[in-house]
């Protein structure tokens, strides 16, 4: 049972570094954008609506939805163990972006390096400020930022709730198998991999939900209340969690460690969301560079250049993070 969760998770990285997203038409994420616009628009335009019970509702009822189709899938696979397996990394692949957000911020980079209108433009699809007066400096800032926070949203949140799940799963199906002395079904062996994708798009939904209504403006500030604070609350150990494996990178790629670990302390809650901070605080230390979003936030101190270079360092802090964090499941589930 442990080895088929290695193998699931493993082939789900495998899948995503290797093929990247799968094609928008049938993309979960995608959908679950599209039926997040399709509810909101409808609960929006009737203003007797718009309140706080029915970000609740929407919340509730996509999640309820895409696990009934997740779960489903698997279920109906079942019937060949191999299939089960396959299927479940593909869909658990489709929960977690490293291969994309990699390859995203790279452009900039390789876009900056070349030209700072083709940067300005490549940044502008990554971050919603205005991208077209940007200097080579705030370019390499909004994309060094953008990568930093999605490390957590996108790789260490939901792979964390996975792993998370996947343990319970273990513990769950030993205990049914105990009761019930039916230690070799396939409910036994099957549980950990559905709670563990259970888990990962249950995430996915929320973080998509705080993304397109979690805004405090008149129009969403009521609707997108519970999702933005739910993908507050899901996001408070996986964004400490990540700005510690940050300093613990840049000790080990020969980064500034010290000032990680410092600028983490003194920066992390200048930002406006109580989590995103602490990545790109870490990181900004790590780099000995000022991340800025001007009228926002200002981390760290501006003790080297903002150009492609840090982006390129910031990609290889990046990966370095992401790296350990696997390892650390990988180990977990072999011992």
């Amino acid at each position: 049972m442990v080895i088929e969760l290695f193998i699931v998770i493993f082939l789900a990285v495998l899948i995503d570094l290797t093929l990247g997203e799968v094609p928008g038409s049938i993309h979960p994420v995608v959908w679950m954008g599209k039926l997040t616009g399709i509810l909101k628009n409808h609960f929006i335009s009737n203003s007797k609506t718009k309140n706080i019970f029915l970000g609740v509702f929407m919340t509730l009822f996509l999640i309820f939805i895409f696990n009934l189709i997740f779960s489903g899938v698997l279920l109906i696979s079942s019937f060949n163990y191999g299939l089960f397996l396959l299927l479940a990394s593909f869909l658990l692949s489709t929960t977690f972006a490293i291969k994309s957000l990699i390859k995203s911020v790279q452009k900039v980079g390789q876009d900056l390096h070349e030209n700072l209108e083709k940067a300005r433009i490549s940044i502008s699809f990554l971050v919603s400020r205005n991208t077209s007066q940007l200097s080579s400096a705030d370019v390499a800032s909004a994309a060094i930022e953008t990568l930093t926070e999605n490390i957590t949203d996108s790789v260490i949140a939901p792979l964390f709730y996975i792993a998370i799940f996947s343990v319970l799963g273990i513990f769950s199906g030993l205990t049914v198998g105990f009761i019930f002395g039916v230690m070799e079904s396939t409910y036994f062996n099957q549980l950990p991999v559905l709670l563990g994708v259970s888990a990962g798009v249950s995430y996915r939904v929320v973080n998509t939900l705080d993304a397109m209504v979690g805004y405090k403006d008149p129009e969403h500030v009521e609707i997108g209340w519970f999702p933005a604070k739910t993908d507050d609350y899901l996001n408070y150990i996986p964004a400490r969690l990540t700005g510690f494996l940050i300093i613990l990178s840049s000790f080990l790629i020969g980064l500034n460690y010290k000032n990680a670990w410092q600028v983490m302390l003194s920066d992390a809650q200048k930002t406006p969301s109580p989590n995103s901070g602490y990545s790109m605080a870490a990181a900004a230390g790590a780099l000995d560079v000022q991340l800025i979003k001007p009228g926002v936030y200002t981390l760290g101190n501006q003790n080297a250049d903002m150009n492609s270079d840090k982006i390129n360092d910031a990609i290889k802090l990046a990966m370095t993070t992401i790296t350990i964090f696997l390892l650390i499941i990988f180990i977990i589930f072999l011992c």
